[in-house]
């Protein structure tokens, strides 16, 4: 599969066609590729999609684009325009780099960069210096990164729920983006747990963790306006993340044919990485008939029952699993179906 490269990648090659366009060597436009050194040391070309010299208030400004390439990465940031603007400061010998339209802005702590200031992150920016440099090795220079559709796409990223407004993130550690990466999605789950533990930090609650969007809404429901970190089916990783970052009290919430796969033994519980629960829970339960599905097992027992009692202690069993391999304090498991509504529920504690 081809691989591509990051937000951060196309802004140091837009900038640093920029600066190549400042100088003034090229004419009053650029085109063709523009060379940059990757953070793992390889130097790549990325082709240069649009530059012009500007002269508002007659103060010369130079402008280029490239377009993300995320290769076979279904990022939905491939195909954007990612524009730098740079100009020469007088005031200061520094580089100066902000962001424009399309560029969210921090609003929450525990991400890499402070609030209040552009979410471009610390690696990109030590790139684009370095590129601009390159061709400026001396005085002060402005540097505005922007991406026209920034806004509009952040609404289908993480942005939102890391406190990131406004736009996307011009992101990257190594500059190159691997198809379907693994990584990526881990990267998120460390961002989002970052920011839940400053806002723990300051409210003495618990972690809310689920591994989608079923579980997320239904703790919601449940606890009313909490942030719940989805986890995928990355549950050990999400698990071991939170220990090592001092997390105490955890609260997981989910469809027991996913969470059911914790007490089984399997903390990755995508369907290729582990068996289907429903035979499992079947069993646990204590019921001799054929299923096809767990949701099938809830059914048939709040038919019977009329409601779903035994599966609290299917939900006690996960949390003493949790807690028997990770050592939180605390940790809760609230079982939920297919329409979000309480399953079981099981607590254990230290």
């Amino acid at each position: 599969m081809r691989k591509g490269f990051t937000t951060g990648a196309a802004a140091t090659a837009a900038a640093k066609a920029a600066a190549i366009l400042l100088v003034g060597s090229q004419g009053r436009r650029l085109t063709g590729f523009v060379e940059i050194q990757l953070p793992v040391g390889k130097r790549v070309c990325l082709k240069i999609h649009n530059s012009e010299l500007l002269t508002p208030n007659f103060e010369l400004i130079a402008r280029a684009s490239v377009i993300k390439d995320a290769g076979d990465d279904p990022d939905v940031t491939n195909g954007m325009e990612i524009i730098a603007e740079v100009k020469k400061l007088d005031h200061t010998g520094d580089i100066v780099i902000k962001g424009g339209e399309g560029v969210g802005v921090v609003t929450k702590p525990g991400l890499q960069i402070p609030v209040g200031e552009a979410a471009i992150n610390p690696v990109p920016i030590e790139m684009i210096k370095k590129a601009v440099r390159d061709v400026l090795p001396k005085g002060g220079i402005a540097i505005e990164i922007s991406v026209p559709r920034g806004r509009e796409v952040a609404g289908k990223t993480f942005n939102q729920r890391l406190g990131i407004v406004g736009g996307i993130s011009i992101i990257g550690t190594t500059g190159i983006v691997e198809p379907m990466s693994l990584e990526a999605l881990k990267a998120t789950i460390r961002c989002e747990i970052d920011v839940a533990r400053e806002e723990i930090r300051s409210a003495s609650s618990a972690l809310f963790l689920a591994p989608g969007k079923i579980g997320e809404n239904a703790l919601k429901r449940l606890f009313g306006d909490i942030r719940v970190v989805q986890m995928s089916n990355y549950v050990g990783f999400a698990l071991e993340y939170a220990r090592e970052k001092g997390m105490d009290d955890i609260v997981i919430g989910g469809h027991p044919g996913k969470l059911a796969k914790i007490m089984m033994g399997y903390f990755d519980t995508h369907s290729g990485n582990s068996p289907q629960a429903t035979g499992f829970v079947a069993e646990f339960l204590g019921l001799n008939s054929e299923f096809n599905t767990v949701e099938e097992i809830i059914q048939s027992v709040q038919k019977v029952s009329g409601s779903g009692q035994t599966f609290f202690d299917l939900a006690a069993g996960i949390a003493e699993a949790v807690r028997g391999r990770f050592g939180f304090r605390t940790v809760e498991v609230c079982l939920f179906d297919m329409k979000k509504g309480l399953t079981g529920r099981g607590k254990c504690t230290g």
